[in-house]
């Protein structure tokens, strides 16, 4: 009987120290997946940061290359109903300062639609940007600037909405996380 009890002992000397060495790797194991969650986390909140940045300086570009467009058409039919009424070098001048500030706002943002990482989106702004593009001209023309302005505001407001309810979607994830 004496001799079963040295062997429990040395037995339970093992089975200790094997069971210390398992909850060492368990701990391993639980403290790796943490690790990974948090740098996916990380990875996660990057993500977000960079496309809500992007998709609020498209909104904002969207809307000034919009507001250029009704400038520049409305002082050009302003120089249609009234024409000789304005001094024509001004005019003229500020018309080619507002035609600069529309094109840099153009080259802004077709630059800044290569970011957006959504694809629906994307296309949404760029089918805004070719609706710009194809009614540019005929807006400052005074028989068609209604329709193209009407154009442009329509191929446009479906990249508002989207970009609108993606960054909704972005905050809700994060009132969420």
């Amino acid at each position: 009987m004496e001799g079963w009890n040295f062997w429990w002992g040395i037995a339970a000397f093992f089975l200790g120290g094997l069971a210390t060495q398992l909850n060492g790797w368990l701990a391993y194991r639980r403290q790796r997946k943490d690790r990974a969650d948090d740098a996916q986390d990380a990875l996660r909140q990057r993500r977000e940061e960079f496309e809500l940045q992007h998709l609020v300086e498209v909104n904002q570009l969207l809307r000034d290359l919009m507001a250029g467009l009704v400038l520049m058409a409305t002082a050009a039919r302003l120089e249609h109903q009234f024409p000789g009424a304005f001094d024509d070098e001004e005019l003229t001048q500020r018309f080619q300062e507002g035609m600069d500030a529309v094109n840099a706002t153009e080259a802004a943002l077709t630059a800044q639609a290569g970011f957006i990482l959504d694809d629906g989106i994307r296309a949404h702004v760029k089918g805004g940007l070719v609706a710009y593009d194809e009614a540019s001209v005929e807006a400052t023309e005074p028989e068609t600037v209604n329709a193209a302005l009407s154009a442009v505001g329509t191929a446009m407001r479906p990249a508002y909405e989207a970009i609108a309810a993606r960054v909704r979607e972005l905050y809700a994830g994060r009132a969420g996380a």
